[in-house]
C-alpha cells in the first residue's frame, strides 16, 4: 500500500476514533471520518487478543489486500480504519472481502 494512502500517527488513529462513525459485523469494524485530502487514507488494527505476531500481521496483509480490491470504486476524502475482531485469523480471504465490502455499502463509501 502505498505511502501516502495509510493512516500512520496516532493522532491520526485518534482523531479518526474519536471523531467518525463506526460499523460492526462479526469480523471486523469500520470507523470512517472525513479528511480534507483528495484521497482516502487506511489504518489496521489488530490486537493482541488475535494470536502471536505471525497472526496479527497476516490478519493485517489480508485486510490491506481486501481493502486495496475495493479502493478504486471508494468515494476518497475520507480516513478508514479497519479493527479485526477474534474470528479474522480463521476466515476464508473471500468472507473477509465480503465483509469489507458490506461495511463500506452501509458507510455509504462505495461509489
Amino acid at each position: 500500500m502505498q505511502r501516502r494512502l495509510r493512516l500512520r500517527r496516532h493522532e491520526d488513529f485518534q482523531r479518526v476514533r474519536r471523531a467518525g462513525r463506526s460499523w460492526a459485523h462479526p469480523l471486523l469494524i469500520l470507523v470512517v471520518a472525513p479528511n480534507e485530502l483528495g484521497h482516502n487514507r487506511y489504518g489496521f488494527i489488530t490486537t493482541r487478543k488475535l494470536g502471536n505476531a505471525v497472526l496479527r500481521n497476516r490478519a493485517k496483509r489480508r485486510l490491506r489486500a481486501a481493502v486495496l480490491h475495493w479502493h478504486p470504486q471508494l468515494i476518497p476524502g475520507h480516513d478508514i480504519i479497519i479493527i479485526a475482531r477474534h474470528a479474522v485469523p480463521h476466515c476464508a480471504y473471500v468472507d473477509l472481502r465480503e465483509a469489507v465490502a458490506l461495511l463500506l455499502r452501509r458507510a455509504d463509501l462505495l461509489s
